[in-house]
């Protein structure tokens, strides 16, 4: 009885869209069905089968999971150093650290866009700007469909990596000193420690 409010949220602002958009889904819907449900036409699995008949599709999905193959082991193991970093007994202004590599996080998605934008635009931004200095030409960073993909990539690692570090730092923190003390004792070398 107490989480029946709740639940009916859930069920109206969640379940209702999803099984409405599911519905949707298998008829011809189009602006024009807002007027009246009789423009409404069921096709099926139609709409499915043109789906997985677009090569823009495949395109789509086959960068997801580039996205995900290298994206998230690059992510994972920023996260892991940096907390390791940070959490080390020869690492000082631990609290200014923690801050900055977990400020990203909560920064402005938009602002830091367009920020990251003029970053890697390929006649006026900072990184081509500094590549020149080693003679490298410019670089369409975002419009190269080589390059785009990496650049993204290393947006999203710069920008989410930090919450990783935070949730490893806190687990790190949660070891008891002893036991590494003890480990040191046993000869165990830092990776071991880690590990």
């Amino acid at each position: 009885m107490f989480v029946a409010p709740a639940l009916i949220v859930i069920g109206v602002f969640f379940l209702l869209p999803v099984l409405a958009a599911l519905g949707l889904s298998f008829t011809d819907f189009n602006i024009y069905a807002l007027a009246s449900l009789k423009n409404l036409r069921f096709v099926g699995i139609d709409n499915y089968i043109a789906v997985l008949r677009m090569g823009l599709f495949w395109k789509a999905l086959g960068n997801t999971l580039y996205f995900v193959v290298v994206g998230v082991p690059l992510s994972i193991g920023a996260a892991l150093g940096a907390a390791l970093l940070v959490h080390s007994r020869l690492a000082r202004w631990k609290g200014f650290f923690r801050v900055a590599l977990f400020t990203p996080v909560v920064t402005n998605l938009i602002a830091v866009a367009v920020i990251w934008k003029y970053l890697f635009q390929e006649r006026y931004g900072f990184v081509n700007y500094a590549l020149s200095w080693f003679g490298i030409h410019p670089i369409d960073w975002l419009g190269n469909p080589h390059m785009s993909m990496p650049t993204i990539i290393l947006f999203a690692l710069w920008k989410n990596f930090g919450y990783s570090m935070i949730i490893v730092l806190a687990g790190l923190q949660a070891i008891p000193d002893e036991l590494y003390e003890a480990a040191r004792l046993d000869g165990a070398s830092a990776w071991r420690q880690v590990r």
